[in-house]
């Protein structure tokens, strides 16, 4: 029976049930709470994998720091959609071109969106996932552009299976670092990390590899 009617967690997964998105005693909201760190035995085996309560890697933003990082992010794309569509008027006289996200709203918005920029440090709006794309016929024609779709269902389809599967691996990434995290043998804090930069690179990567292609089956469709 658990002293006090509670025991203490065996394995890393019982761990992160023990974690509580709420702030600690001095505002601050961390992966790791000041809790478990005062524990001898886990704030211990955490400080030997090189963590410290008050690292970046385990303060978590709040809803207000990413509402200010996608609203930047969104004004940041903005300006670079002007800058391509004043640039290619003075190539071809007219451009009004508009982005078009590989990886898209619904995916950001939906229950795998915070694996991809709370886990990956990803942010939808940045050059890596996204095209510009032709808004009306005449910047079709005068730019030799493939027109924007709006959406691509299939697009989608076809990356949500992925982030699925990306978000898999790294789950079970964690789950090894947390092996090591509890005394057990796992996978090292510096492991974790290369699998963690490794598996970014993969996603931008893959939506760099599908850019081509995209605008490849558009004109196809377009003619």
């Amino acid at each position: 029976m658990a002293v006090f009617g509670r025991r203490k967690p065996q394995s890393f997964t019982e761990l992160k049930e023990t974690m509580r998105p709420t702030p600690d005693a001095d505002g601050v909201t961390r992966v790791f709470s000041k809790e478990l760190w005062n524990d001898p035995k886990i704030g211990n085996l955490l400080r030997e994998c090189g963590f410290a309560p008050d690292d970046a890697r385990n303060i978590l933003p709040t809803a207000n720091d990413y509402v200010e990082l996608f609203a930047a992010a969104r004004k940041r794309l903005e300006e670079r959609t002007e800058a391509f569509n004043r640039e290619m008027t003075m190539r071809h006289g007219y451009c009004r071109a508009a982005p078009f996200l590989v990886i898209d709203h619904t995916i950001w918005d939906g229950e795998h969106g915070a694996f991809l920029y709370a886990q990956m440090n990803l942010i939808g709006f940045d050059d890596w996932n996204v095209l510009m794309l032709a808004a009306d016929v005449r910047t079709k024609e005068a730019c030799d552009m493939a027109g924007h779709p709006g959406t691509i269902p299939a697009v989608t389809e076809v990356m949500t299976k992925r982030v699925i599967d990306w978000k898999q691996r790294y789950e079970l990434a964690l789950e090894a670092f947390g092996v090591t995290a509890m005394g057990g043998r796992g996978m090292s804090r510096e492991q974790f990390e290369q699998e963690h930069d490794a598996l970014r690179r993969k996603i931008m990567d893959n939506v760099g590899w599908m850019k081509p292609r995209i605008i490849s089956e558009l004109l196809r469709v377009q003619g």
